[in-house]
């Protein structure tokens, strides 16, 4: 049973106008390994059709993540490109527990139901809701059809494990910025930060660490300023740091670096304020937002699930590194388990077991052909992905200037420099390849 609720019509450059339809998959399980439990929820999902020809095309899946998924985002139409190229079905499912796909509703963010947000169940989402669509026969899928999971950061990571758990099921994977070696203490984070500004001349690098250190040194004050007096001091050390460090991550270094060149100490700092009351979100960083367990649908929100994540499976905590740091070092790991403490209660010990999760996903040594790697030079997170050559796996290295997180997947412009657009040539050169290989392999 589906159902359709909203259709947008998106013209963009280098893409003819698109049809994406929102739609919903009515009998999602809530526990894939309970068979004595017979819950389900709604799991919300789109399909982008007018590309697909039924005769040789495919299925490309788009997996979204820690946030409220908005479809095909018209600042991401790659794989827009490779649908019009490769003849292919759009198909995006929202992840459980964020945006409107909800377990258990109005009773979603609490404590005893978020037991059901992992990624081993998002996963077993992502296979019975195919299997779905291909029992189904909706928007003409047949059994015969090969289908490609596309992810970007931690949906990456899920569209690689989900090739190396369910290799039957997808013919390969894309997988940009993928981080797939879960690590709970991740100090080579701000090192890389530390790197990329360094790109820009050592008085960037210099300016960011002068302005978390007059944060630190001015913490009162600069609190204040930014309406995030309710954080404790680590807190908003932590949100300060994460707020500048997002502006490089995501490609916008040059912007950054540019603008604080030549400027006083005190006038960065009047600057990155007035970014950051537009662009920023500090409360979210407050223990006392994230114990906050009510469900709005008038207000998603996506803070306190994605922390449980980190504080149960993941980590990736960030913390400072012995030189070039750019975040006070009282942002250790020992902030950090007792910040899921504060957030999730003391009673519940929750912690990462990275040892267990690496060994049943694989980490570094996840290795099964037909998957593609993406980093962007400039982006933090290639440390905690595959970023050489092994297997039969594709690894593609994007050095280009801000070059960042997810790179390629953002809509093709002619200003992209020469290896970005030769990259995006050769993965869809690769996902013809995969195609026509599994239409081969059924002739014989």
């Amino acid at each position: 049973m589906y159902q359709i609720s909203i259709i947008l019509l998106i013209c963009i450059f280098g893409v003819n106008s698109y049809v994406q339809t929102e739609r919903w998959f009515e009998q999602q399980l809530i526990d894939h390994y309970d068979r004595t439990n017979k819950q389900t929820f709604r799991q919300r999902y789109w399909t982008v059709e007018e590309y697909f020809q039924p005769d040789g095309g495919a299925i490309l899946f788009w997996i979204c993540g820690e946030y409220t998924c908005p479809g095909i985002r018209k600042e991401r139409l790659f794989p827009v490109e490779l649908a019009q190229t490769h003849k292919a079905l759009i198909v995006v499912l929202e992840h459980r527990f964020y945006g409107k796909s909800m377990p258990f509703e109005k009773e979603a963010l609490k404590i005893e139901n978020l037991k059901y947000l992992g990624i081993r169940q998002a996963l077993d989402d992502l296979a019975y809701f195919q299997l779905y669509i291909v029992q189904n026969k909706l928007f003409g899928v047949k059994q015969s059809h090969p289908w490609i999971a596309i992810g970007g950061s931690y949906p990456g990571a899920m569209a690689a494990w989900y090739r190396y758990q369910y290799p039957h099921l997808v013919v390969g994977a894309l997988a940009s910025s993928a981080v797939v070696q879960i690590l709970t203490d991740f100090p080579k984070f701000d090192t890389q930060v530390y790197q990329s500004a360094l790109k820009s001349g050592q008085e960037c690098a210099d300016n960011l660490k002068a302005l978390n250190q007059y944060a630190e040194d001015n913490l009162e004050t600069i609190r204040m300023r930014l309406n995030a007096e309710k954080l404790t001091e680590e807190e908003f050390l932590f949100y300060f740091t994460d707020a500048i460090i997002l502006k490089i991550q995501y490609g916008g270094r040059s912007r950054l670096c540019n603008d604080l060149k030549g400027k006083t100490i005190n006038e960065q700092m009047d600057y990155f304020i007035q970014r950051a009351l537009i662009e920023d979100n500090p409360q979210s960083y407050g223990s006392y937002y994230l114990k906050d367990d009510v469900y709005d649908e008038n207000n998603l929100r996506s803070s306190r699930q994605w922390k449980y994540q980190c504080c149960t499976e993941v980590g990736w905590w960030q913390t400072a590194p012995e030189f070039d740091s750019l975040r006070s070092d009282r942002l250790d790991i020992e902030f950090y388990k007792q910040y899921c403490k504060d957030i999730y209660g003391e009673e519940l010990k929750l912690w990462p077991d990275e040892d267990k999760g690496n060994a049943y996903f694989g980490g570094f040594d996840l290795s099964i052909d037909n998957i593609i790697f993406t980093n962007g030079d400039e982006d933090p997170w290639k440390w905690v992905s595959i970023i050489e050559q092994q297997g039969n796996m594709n690894v593609y290295h994007i050095n280009c200037t801000d070059a960042g997180h997810c790179v390629e997947l953002y809509t093709p412009t002619d200003q992209d420099c020469d290896q970005l657009k030769q990259a995006r040539i050769e993965i869809s050169q690769i996902f013809g390849n995969w195609i026509n290989d599994h239409y081969s392999k059924q002739e014989l």
